[in-house]
Formats: structure tokens, C-alpha cells, sequence
């Protein structure tokens, strides 16, 4: 298994993930479970061994936790574990925080955490607010 390093090395210039645009220096990127959508080294799942990604849940109900297993590194559609939680928006952070603690990307923890709190945020159902009655004329 090489480094993580060279694999960068090699990788950032050529892969079909990145989406440079005009007048912008960051390039973006689309990789599966990426946090901030920046092509860089540190938020980057196709090098790095230990990868936590947070995506929304099919049933609109918490997100999807998504992280990839040491054990089947040659094998990727089997390397990815995924679990839901959906127990109300302050518990499922905590328990997120919790994951990311254990032994997941110490140095991701904000921005899983960040990403995982838009997705809560955007599920929320918003009530319009009622306007002012207007006065009949007479």
C-alpha cells in the first residue's frame, strides 16, 4: 500500500472528479462523501484510509453517517459502512461527535460536524409567516 502522499501526488492534477472554473483558484470537486466540495489533500476519500462522510437520508428523517472499514481497503463497495441516525437534531450531533472522537478523523470533526447540521437544518419544516390583515375600505 503506498502513502497517502504519493497518491495525491498523483491524483491531483488527472482526476475526473475536479471542476475547475473560470476566475476561481480553489478548484471544486464531486467526489462520493467529500465535506467541503474543496479539491485539497485533507478532505480528500479516494487517498486517505480513514473516511467519514455525512450524507442526507432517503426518508428525509436524520442523515447518514458514512465511513470507510479498515478491513476490505481492496474492496470499496464493501469497505463502506452506513448507519442512520435520526433521534432528534442535538442528540444525533452528539452522537456524531462521538463517532468522530473514537478514532474517525480527529481533524475533520468540524467540518463533519458542519455538514451534518446543514442537513438537519435544510429537513426542518419551515411555517410561513401569517401577514397583517388588511383594513377594508370604506
Amino acid at each position: 500500500m503506498t502513502s497517502s502522499h504519493l497518491q495525491w501526488l498523483i491524483t491531483r492534477k488527472t482526476s475526473s472528479f475536479v471542476v475547475r472554473k473560470r476566475n476561481v483558484k480553489q478548484p471544486f470537486t464531486t467526489e462520493p462523501l467529500h465535506l467541503t466540495n474543496r479539491h485539497c489533500f485533507k478532505y480528500n476519500t479516494l487517498v486517505h484510509r480513514n473516511v467519514i462522510g455525512v450524507e442526507p437520508a432517503k426518508d428525509k428523517n436524520g442523515f447518514v453517517v458514512v465511513m470507510k472499514s479498515k478491513k476490505k481497503v481492496f474492496k470499496p463497495k464493501a469497505s463502506m459502512v452506513r448507519m442512520q441516525i435520526k433521534s432528534g437534531p442535538r442528540h444525533t450531533l452528539a452522537k456524531l461527535r462521538n463517532i468522530v472522537k473514537s478514532g474517525y478523523r480527529k481533524d475533520c470533526r468540524q467540518a463533519v460536524l458542519k455538514k451534518a447540521s446543514a442537513i438537519i437544518r435544510s429537513e426542518k419544516v419551515r411555517v410561513p409567516k401569517k401577514g397583517k390583515p388588511t383594513k377594508k375600505a370604506e
